[in-house]
């Protein structure tokens, strides 16, 4: 629904979690160009610091217009709290936009995945959007409780996916099913904030350069890399125009690349569209090609773990190693 909602940054008020680099970054930068104050969050006070730094030295100092950070790990429910005191209470602030761009991938076949990658997984990529809206959603409605919920202002979430949420394959174990989660969680959260004049749109991101980015080629296996292909990482900048851009025109279902849009049609559901009789067509296209595009990468699956030694014959010898030296040294 291209013309269902607006969004209009000027005069507004922004609390963005995981801008401390890549694309939340950049979305903080447009929207302070475009004189909407900026609450920069992220669990590192230097690289927020940092941000809030370049951003006012690349489009220089907005009156009437704030911007600053909050250092806080809000996978911590006690901590997301904290920050909603702070914003609301402290500061005097009740932010018209959340976006929730935190994220961390590590690309690994799943024997390999370890305690701390699958916590790190649930907590960066599940529990800091969660946690953000929930509490985010008692402060509001504490703070607004004399207020009949169609009295409550108009504010907007922003969530973001990906497109492994709904074209899922082998190497993101530890980060597909987080993101598949934040999916539906987005659907469950528009249904009930809806009669709140709340507006929820998610952002299904493919590629885009970033550090994370960056940090993720160092652990993907080489059956990934042949799924996915050859794949371009738009600049993160560019990302964050079009997430903005088409937040305009009213989408809540936001794709940032062709590819992400096509794979996408993979998965409908009770989703928003976005083109919807051409998604429709797309996905019954889909429904017949599906199957085939499955046997092509599972025939690649097979093929790479011909070619190659198995982690878990790998890990195998190394815990019986680990327990003769051990009962050697008992002995």
């Amino acid at each position: 629904m291209f013309f269902s909602s607006q969004f209009e940054p000027k005069g507004k008020t922004a609390l963005i979690v995981g801008s401390s680099q890549g694309l939340g970054a950049e979305i903080a930068l447009k929207l302070y160009e475009q004189e909407c104050s900026v609450i920069l969050v992220a669990r590192t006070a230097s690289k927020l610091k940092a941000q809030v730094e370049r951003i006012v030295s690349t489009v220089g100092k907005k009156d009437n217009t704030e911007i600053y950070y909050i250092s806080s790990d809000v996978s911590n429910y006690k901590a997301a709290q904290d920050m909603w005191d702070e914003v609301f209470h402290k500061r005097g602030q009740d932010p018209d936009f959340i976006f929730c761009c935190a994220g961390s991938a590590v690309p690994k076949l799943f024997i390999d995945i370890t305690e701390k990658d699958i916590n790190d997984g649930i907590d960066i990529n599940f529990k800091t959007a969660y946690n953000v809206c929930h509490t985010a959603y008692k402060t509001i409605s504490k703070v607004h409780s004399n207020k009949e919920s169609h009295e409550y202002k108009k504010r907007t979430i922003v969530l973001f996916s990906s497109v492994i949420s709904v074209f899922p394959f082998i190497g993101y174990g530890q980060y597909g099913p987080m993101k598949a989660a934040l999916l539906n969680f987005s659907i469950i959260l528009r249904q009930e904030l809806k009669p709140f004049n709340f507006r929820v749109a998610t952002v299904i991101a493919g590629n885009f350069q970033s550090e994370g980015y960056d940090v993720e080629q160092q652990t993907k296996p080489e059956i990934t890399k042949v799924i996915e292909g050859p794949s371009h990482a738009m600049p993160a900048s560019e990302c964050a125009q079009i997430i903005l851009k088409n937040l305009n025109r009213g989408v809540d279902t936001i794709y940032t690349d062709l590819i992400g849009w096509f794979v996408g049609c993979f998965y409908l559901g009770l989703a928003p569209r976005n083109w919807y009789i051409v998604q429709i067509f797309v996905s019954l296209l889909l429904l017949i090609i599906g199957p085939i595009v499955g046997w092509s990468m599972d025939r690649d699956i097979k093929k790479y773990y011909q070619q190659h030694k198995l982690s878990a014959t790998v890990t195998e010898q190394a815990e019986n190693s680990d327990l003769t030296t051990t009962s050697t040294k008992k002995s």
